[in-house]
């Protein structure tokens, strides 16, 4: 049995496409009629036109095929932009308004889940002990708002 073509990622880079084009980066996989084979490859192709520019089993061959198509004349070379590391610190290492914040919603759940079970421990001592000992490594970062949230891997 052969399942049909289907597209499983798509990237559109129209910011940076020329006129009268709508140009993507497509990942497809699936049985072709129209060429009576399987597929299993990525491809630059204008979706106004269906026009492939590139295809290949290989991602990095289109993506720099692609990258010749859209970049401009006067622009040859790309300086490499480092990657920002982000500043993480522990619990003890918060502001106080950020330590209470997290401290205070952990607390009341806390305090939910003892009332359930019939403990008569204090919530919110509770949540401060687990909070320093789950989180006495670096690992809250800083939002744009400023407030301290607790980071977790993508």
């Amino acid at each position: 049995m052969t399942s049909p073509v289907k597209v499983h990622h798509r990237i559109y880079l129209t910011l940076n496409s020329r006129k009268g084009q709508q140009l993507a980066i497509e990942y497809v996989i699936g049985y072709c009629e129209a060429y009576d084979k399987t597929l299993d490859e990525y491809r630059l192709i204008d979706l106004l036109t269906g026009k492939v520019f590139a295809k290949d089993e290989e991602l990095y061959t289109v993506f720099a095929h692609a990258s010749k198509m859209i970049q401009n004349e006067e622009e040859h070379r790309y300086t490499y932009v480092p990657e920002k590391p982000i500043e993480l610190k522990t619990f003890d290492d918060l502001p106080l308004k950020d330590k209470l914040r997290h401290v205070e919603s952990h607390a009341h759940d806390l305090e939910h889940d003892f009332e359930l079970e019939g403990n008569n421990q204090c919530p919110l001592e509770s949540a401060i002990k687990d909070y320093r000992l789950r989180y006495n490594s670096p690992c809250f970062y800083q939002e744009k708002n400023g407030n301290w949230e607790l980071f977790e891997e993508p």
